[in-house]
């Protein structure tokens, strides 16, 4: 099979870990290309089947593969790359064994790169546990995605902060930039921030106070007039608005993407067990709006139909 390559990107070094998912006649996605090298180990794909509410039973036959490091987590002066690509109809998860850790640094930067591709009707999750920042840890995160026309991808991405010494000691920076390009190379939208934590000793600067966690979940998909990511965005809203936590605890929404790509949330948590409560609530509500779109074309919503 011919190795493509990522529009608008010249790959500088090879990837570590280079899975390619493709859809067998049958509907089953298996793992059509299996590159592996360290820290990475891949684990066998393990079916699985998610039916959707409704009274046709459809089911959409999903592949995943579940990522660990022998490595012990990311150090300093480390450039790992992991690259995915969903083939069209292809239906994958990936997910990670365990959280990362980036460990303490002197004087250097540890790079993490993830470049997905995901062709015409593929549905690809990226769901890797979180990256737990420690003491000095300094990491420079990259997320490239090329999304082609009717193509869904969910992206985890959250941090947690800790002192192995309980002396509230500061991470370095955490620099993270997220970007989203269609099949042409057309920058579609991008999401970059750098924490440097200042006097906020051992936490993430929130928009109210200081937090010990931060996440993104981007919903990634095409929608030209915008109405079934207005109605992705409602739904999580509406999701998160039962949790019914105090902004001392948690701060979580969830907003329409630019360029008609998708939907993201943004959560701050107090600490890892909140931000699991925010993260599987919005990951639920994402499930169950995207097999509802599968029955029907999601109806627009009012300002949408007052725009046409």
């Amino acid at each position: 099979m011919r190795s493509e390559t990522l529009p608008g990107y010249v790959d500088a070094e090879p990837a570590q870990l280079d899975l390619c998912f493709e859809r067998a006649a049958s509907g089953k996605t298996w793992l059509s290309r299996q590159r592996g090298g360290y820290p990475f180990h891949v684990g066998r794909v393990l079916p699985l089947t998610r039916r959707i509410a409704s009274s046709s039973c459809r089911s959409h036959a999903n592949a995943e593969v579940i990522v660990q490091s022998s490595s012990g987590g990311l150090f300093e002066n480390d450039r790992v790359f992991q690259r995915f690509v969903a083939m069209p109809r292809a239906r994958a998860t990936v997910r990670t064994a365990a959280a990362t850790i980036v460990h303490t640094m002197t004087h250097g930067i540890a790079h993490s790169r993830v470049a997905i591709e995901a062709h015409p009707e593929s549905r690809f999750d990226y769901l890797p546990q979180p990256n737990i920042l420690f003491p000095a840890a300094c990491l420079l995160s990259t997320i490239d995605v090329v999304l082609h026309r009717a193509a869904t991808v969910l992206i985890a991405d959250t941090w947690l902060t800790h002192d192995p010494t309980h002396r509230a000691a500061r991470f370095g920076v955490l620099d993270a930039t997220l970007n989203v390009r269609n099949a042409d190379s057309q920058l579609l939208a991008r999401d970059r921030f750098r924490l440097e934590p200042g006097a906020a000793r051992g936490s993430l600067t929130g928009v109210r106070q200081t937090y010990g966690a931060h996440g993104g979940l981007l919903v990634l998909r095409r929608d030209d007039s915008d109405a079934g990511n207005e109605a992705l965005t409602r739904a999580i809203n509406a999701a998160l608005q039962k949790l019914d936590t105090p902004p001392t605890t948690a701060y979580a929404a969830a907003g329409v993407l630019p360029g008609a790509c998708g939907t993201f949330v943004r959560m701050l948590a107090a600490d890892s067990i909140a931000l699991r409560a925010i993260f599987s609530t919005a990951v639920e509500a994402v499930h169950l709006t995207l097999d509802s779109f599968h029955e029907g074309a999601p109806r627009a919503s009012q300002a949408s139909q007052n725009r046409n």
